[in-house]
């Protein structure tokens, strides 16, 4: 038998108008950061200092353009959050490495509605995290700018392979 433990995550952000048409998409693969592999580790054990863990509940926005790092905890400069609203699963057959393993898909949906994250600022920046406020950060990506008006409605459809 073949395992691969590592996580990986990307992003495809979606820009839709009044009409429903895509008029921008982005993807971009993410950086799972230290505190977002110790909340998998804690959400394994059942234990977090004591108490229970929390799952991720909510997608955030930013306009920071700085690249992630592993020790960071919340966006550079976030505008936005929003609560996650689908979670589906799907097992895939993984054939990279020269051997096949069967891997597990984790894909989460956030919508920013028309009113909602519009920012002086092009948004550059995205994160999973634990609370509608605070709450640790799971992952962060840092993608090209996106300007968010209250013409358009942005989508994220965050996929997660363990």
């Amino acid at each position: 038998m073949n395992e691969r433990e590592d996580m990986q995550g990307q992003l495809t952000l979606s820009l839709t108008d009044e009409q429903g048409e895509i008029v921008l998409q982005i993807s971009r693969k993410n950086r799972i950061v230290k505190a977002g592999r110790l909340l998998v580790a804690q959400l394994f054990a059942g234990i977090s200092g004591g108490s229970p863990p929390s799952k991720v509940t909510h997608m955030a926005v930013g306009t920071d353009k700085t690249a992630a790092t592993d020790d960071q905890t919340q966006l550079g400069a976030e505008v936005a959050r929003n609560p996650i609203t689908d979670v589906t699963f799907t097992e895939f057959d993984d054939n990279s490495g020269g051997s096949t393993t069967r891997r597990v898909k984790a894909t989460l949906k956030a919508i920013f509605d028309f009113n909602d994250a519009n920012a002086a600022q092009p948004l550059q920046e995205a994160g999973i995290f634990t609370a509608s406020t605070s709450g640790v950060m799971y992952n962060r990506v840092v993608f090209d700018p996106v300007t968010k008006t209250k013409a358009f409605k942005l989508t994220m459809m965050w996929e997660i392979t363990f």
